[in-house]
């Protein structure tokens, strides 16, 4: 991860704000925007007997600078006149990509960027799903950043889309993208298997916290209770506690209730 120099940050923001944000995102992209979470995510899959879950391999770095220009000239109705002149798209180019063009992770317009590139393969995904899979019932499909999601009640129809992906990424020049084919993963809502960006979909279709996750924290806590977790760990507890609550709010209460101090002081930096 890269951090910008503090003086380019007011140059990154006003670009996001004034430029970025008004290109086309499709909806399915469920990253770094308004809105969105990974919960609102996992939900979108909930009532799904089956799905898979595909990576995009070096996601960010496969973006140049020259993919946000095509969509800069193609979108160019978006923005204001000036934006086509040489000169923007050399300052814009210098300060949202690295030394070799490339999207850098870590900086604020990275994500809007990877998104507004995104447009025309998520697109092309979204008119295949609702053209051809929805013939034979119900498909969902959901980006977040450079994972994939797609859910159905259909067996067999998941290959069907892995498919489908591997051919449209092939076919599009801009960005250039492969799959990571060793981070597919077939999933069951059955079986219990039904892990969508780090929580999980149970039997009844509930979205939570995976039980390992949660013995994991009451384990902190309890350490933390007695006066045995480690400095360095607090961090990390801290950070646990606010995923939670955002993502099982329902588990954070019970938390609450039995650990209610020991939160309080977690948050208040007090030992």
């Amino acid at each position: 991860m890269i951090q910008p120099a503090a003086e380019l940050k007011p140059i990154l923001a006003w670009l996001d704000i004034n430029i970025l944000s008004k290109l086309y995102i499709n909806p399915i992209a469920t990253a770094f925007q308004k809105d969105t979470s990974i919960v609102k995510n996992a939900k979108a899959h909930s009532s799904s007997y089956y799905s898979v879950r595909v990576d995009i391999c070096e996601f960010f770095r496969s973006i140049n600078s020259d993919d946000l220009i095509a969509v800069l000239n193609r979108e160019c109705h978006l923005l204001p006149s000036w934006v086509a002149d040489s000169g923007f798209y050399d300052l814009i180019s210098k300060a949202c990509f690295d030394r070799e063009s490339k999207l850098p992770i870590g900086y604020l317009t990275s994500p809007r960027i990877a998104n507004a590139v995104m447009y025309d393969i998520d697109t092309a995904l979204v008119k295949t799903i609702e053209g051809d899979f929805n013939k034979f019932g119900r498909s969902v499909l959901t980006r977040y950043a450079d994972d994939f999601v797609f859910s159905t009640d259909r067996r067999g129809a998941c290959k069907e889309f892995v498919k489908t992906i591997e051919l449209t990424l092939s076919s599009c020049c801009s960005p250039k993208l492969v799959l990571n084919k060793c981070k597919t993963r077939y999933m069951s809502r059955k079986g219990g298997t039904t892990l969508i960006t780090g929580l999980r979909i149970n039997n009844n279709g509930e979205v939570g916290i995976h039980a390992n996750y949660r013995d994991h924290v009451r384990l902190l806590l309890k350490l933390f209770s007695s006066q045995r977790l480690k400095q360095e760990e607090m961090n990390s507890l801290r950070g646990h506690l606010a995923f939670i609550e955002h993502a099982d709010p329902g588990f954070f209460t019970k938390l609450a209730f039995k650990y209610y101090d020991e939160i309080a002081r977690i948050r208040s930096h007090e030992q």
